[in-house]
């Protein structure tokens, strides 16, 4: 899959604000880092499309409120090549009923405006509507419903920039890998873990190369992957929560 799609579509959002074997193939997916805080999403270089629905939920500091989480759905959908990139108008593209947005690349994002600043709501369901190739496919009705996290073990306001780093969530649910991302202003560095993992430790010579920098971010994004054929077409089916982070690297 072209990683501009989904770097591109996913740096915008943030602006704003183990498989299941009889499902999914042996298909490897690559990680499309991306700065900021903006959430990785595996990418494919096989099939006929690629659906991803995602909740980008950020720490929010309120001096009144004090600190709390927020929670913005939206959605990515690309059909076509996915090996060479090459997408393809699909008419229609809806999830949860509300119309993606058709991109000159032929990728569809769906955007939250200022009347609708939480997004895609994914509580009850994740229902796709699509009109070439046409299908409806509802992932929760399925059994592949979000992935689900407990927030960090760590406030992380700071981090040494200088040494091994570990960084934690308290649990995960519902996902076949999970992507640990550090950004800062040199460089990000993102690894896969299965889909039970809680931590994982950056070295200090990993932590070195990521500069130092107020306004750098630690993600933790959990996902969860179907390969279904829907309107006769091979289409991955990708479910994803990313826990983002602003901090400082000292």
């Amino acid at each position: 899959m072209n990683k501009s799609i989904f770097t591109l579509a996913f740096i915008g959002v943030c602006a704003l604000a183990s498989c299941k074997k009889d499902d999914a193939k042996t298909t490897t997916p690559t990680p499309t880092p991306t700065p900021s805080s903006a959430a990785a999403t595996p990418s494919y270089g096989t099939g006929d499309g690629a659906v991803v629905a995602l909740i980008t939920r950020t720490t929010v500091s309120n001096p009144v409120l004090g600190e709390y989480d927020q929670d913005l759905g939206t959605g990515v959908a690309v059909f076509g090549n996915l090996s060479t990139g090459t997408y393809v108008d699909a008419g229609a593209v809806t999830l949860n009923g509300k119309s993606l947005t058709k991109q000159t690349n032929n990728a569809y994002v769906y955007t939250p405006g200022v009347t609708d600043i939480t997004g895609i709501d994914f509580s009850s369901s994740i229902n796709w509507n699509v009109t070439t190739p046409s299908f409806t496919y509802d992932a929760m009705s399925s059994g592949r419903g979000m992935p689900e996290a407990g927030g960090f073990t760590t406030a992380y306001s700071s981090i040494d920039g200088s040494a091994a780093f570990t960084l934690a969530i308290k649990s995960v649910y519902n996902a076949d890998s999970v992507y640990f991302q550090i950004n800062g202003p040199s460089k990000s560095i993102l690894k896969r873990m299965g889909g039970t993992a809680v931590s994982v430790t950056f070295t200090a010579d990993e932590m070195k190369s990521l500069g130092k920098s107020q306004g750098c971010s630690v993600t933790v994004a959990p996902w969860n992957h179907q390969e279904k054929t829907l309107g006769g077409k091979m289409i991955h089916v990708i479910n994803e929560l990313a826990l983002s982070r602003v901090l400082e690297i000292k």
